[in-house]
């Protein structure tokens, strides 16, 4: 029969194509698409993923306030109103709770210390942490039509933090009186205190921070000179 060769010659010719990698075809359009789809939802998931960091990054920043106020609320400094002078020359700060004939108990910042009168040379009143905000170098006084513009830095030279620091700034005219007066709040450095009130109205200890303060003149007024006050609070 003819056909045998036939048949010879087709298989030969496939496993020629095998051997040669002939027989290999393009990807389908079904493969190309479902490439395409596969690409996409990854895409996807990486887009979910940088939106869930966003978002772990958005609820810590907004929890952080809370934690400084558990914080707070959590650590108590105590009340250093007293130094005991020790015989050793030891200086113990903190607050008496218990006094008798033999000993003294005394509240520090690291616990309770029951202390024998034997070993005590003396106690006094503790000197407590004070700020201190002053005025750093020359002010700069702008003259305008209807008012008077301060300009210059504050500095707390004490050893604690001054809350809510202000200058105010007096003017007078040639017979001493009163023209105008006005005064404004420095700000400086993020706090937040144990009530929970937060502010950027303080300034560390040796920290200095610029203000500009702007004192509206009334019409027709003279001024001969002014005077600055610098005043602060301290709060825990």
């Amino acid at each position: 029969m003819k056909t045998a060769p036939l048949l010879c010659l087709g298989l030969g010719l496939l496993l020629s194509q095998l051997l040669t990698g002939q027989t290999q075809s393009k990807p389908s359009t079904v493969s190309r698409k479902l490439f395409e789809v596969e690409k996409s939802v990854e895409d996807l998931r990486k887009e979910m993923a940088a939106l869930r960091q966003q978002i772990n990054e958005m609820e810590i920043r907004t929890s952080i306030p809370e934690i400084r106020k558990e914080i707070n609320r959590l650590i108590q400094v105590p009340e250093l109103s007293h130094e005991i002078m020790l015989k050793n020359g030891t200086i113990v700060k903190g607050k008496i709770l218990h006094e008798d004939l033999d000993i003294l108990v005394v509240q520090t910042q690291i616990g309770q210390l029951t202390i024998s009168k034997k070993e005590i040379r003396e106690t006094r009143p503790a000197d407590l942490p004070k700020a201190k905000c002053v005025i750093d170098g020359a002010i700069k006084e702008e003259v305008h039509e209807n008012k008077r513009v301060y300009r210059g830095r504050i500095k707390n030279e004490g050893i604690r933090r001054a809350d809510f620091p202000r200058i105010a700034f007096y003017l007078y005219d040639e017979t001493t009186n009163l023209v105008a007066a006005d005064s404004v709040i420095v700000a400086g450095t993020y706090h937040m205190f144990l009530s929970g009130v937060q502010t950027d109205a303080t300034i560390e200890p040796g920290q200095t921070f610029n203000f500009v303060c702007e004192v509206p003149v009334p019409p027709k007024k003279a001024i001969a000179y002014y005077v600055r006050k610098v005043a602060w609070e301290e709060f825990e």
